[in-house]
């Protein structure tokens, strides 16, 4: 027989259910972002994944209360060493994504030297 306490916790699994679906499509959203980006500046996206590294709350762009998610990853310029990058989402609005610095594609790990040029 059903009461108030069993309907009580059936609400609450379902609402950590809704909740947990809803994170596992923005962290969807946050991959595309991370993969789209790094397409246009020119890195590869390592392991074609992203990590939820903090959740807190917050307020966006616009002063409205919510859920901040940061969500990691990793990516390389030639392949021999990882940088690491971020996607902060409020709600599923973009703040902010950022990749750590890096030599640009086509450049030396040590930087360019004087009056010489690398092909791409």
């Amino acid at each position: 027989m059903l009461d108030l306490g069993h309907v009580a916790l059936m609400l609450l699994a379902a609402g950590i259910g809704a909740w947990i679906w809803r994170g596992m499509g923005l962290r969807d959203r946050a991959l595309r972002i991370a993969r789209q980006h790094c397409r246009q500046a020119g890195v590869q996206l390592l392991d074609e994944s992203v990590a939820l590294t903090r959740l807190r709350l917050g307020r966006g762009r616009h002063g409205r209360p919510g859920v901040k998610r940061r969500y990691g990853f990793e990516f390389t310029v030639t392949g021999e060493r990882r940088y690491e990058g971020f996607v902060e989402l409020h709600g599923d609005i973009l703040l902010k994504i950022e990749l750590a610095p890096h030599p640009f594609p086509g450049e030396p790990p040590d930087g360019p030297r004087d009056n010489v040029h690398y092909l791409q």
